[in-house]
């Protein structure tokens, strides 16, 4: 019953997480997008001054917004919802625990994707993320939050045992 009680609110909170992550960015539109344009325009490298990707156009920057935005809020909605689904489970048998895990799965593989996929390897490897001053940030945040919801992922694929607490 612990782990059951553990994976529905680990899934919780890392949904949790991604809503607020979500709705800050949203709330702050404007500075958002600035962002997303300084970290793509190849500004304030010195370090490794050619970055091989390109500095992109503008509608490149909507899209990656919106991608970015959609992947952090289907972490959320399905990181809640899959935990508030663990947790009405909890005393259910395994086969529809099992069954249960599915969108607390998906939505922690969103997460995964946005903070490892998009921020780590995309805008840290590709642009160069980690040489700019308002890059730290992202950086260090990208890796932790990422890792939160690979440890949750983890943790949720494990089987629970018979009879264990």
């Amino acid at each position: 019953m612990t782990d059951r009680i553990l994976k529905a609110v680990t899934s919780a909170c890392v949904g949790l997480m991604a809503l607020l992550y979500v709705a800050h960015n949203i709330a702050n539109l404007p500075q958002a997008h600035d962002f997303f344009v300084y970290t793509t325009s190849h500004a304030d490298q010195e370090a490794y001054p050619v970055t091989l990707l390109p500095v992109p156009p503008g509608f490149l920057i909507a899209i990656a917004m919106v991608l970015v935005f959609s992947l952090e809020a289907a972490a959320a909605g399905l990181g809640l919802y899959g935990g508030w689904k663990l947790w009405s489970l909890r005393r259910a048998d395994a086969a529809s625990f099992i069954a249960g895990k599915k969108w607390a799965k998906i939505g922690m593989g969103c997460a995964v994707v946005n903070w490892w996929g998009l921020f780590q390897g995309v805008a840290v490897a590709g642009y160069q993320l980690w040489q700019m001053p308002l890059g730290q940030g992202p950086l260090d945040g990208s890796w932790i939050f990422g890792g939160m919801a690979m440890m949750t992922l983890i943790y949720l694929s494990q089987s629970e045992e018979q009879g264990a607490g």
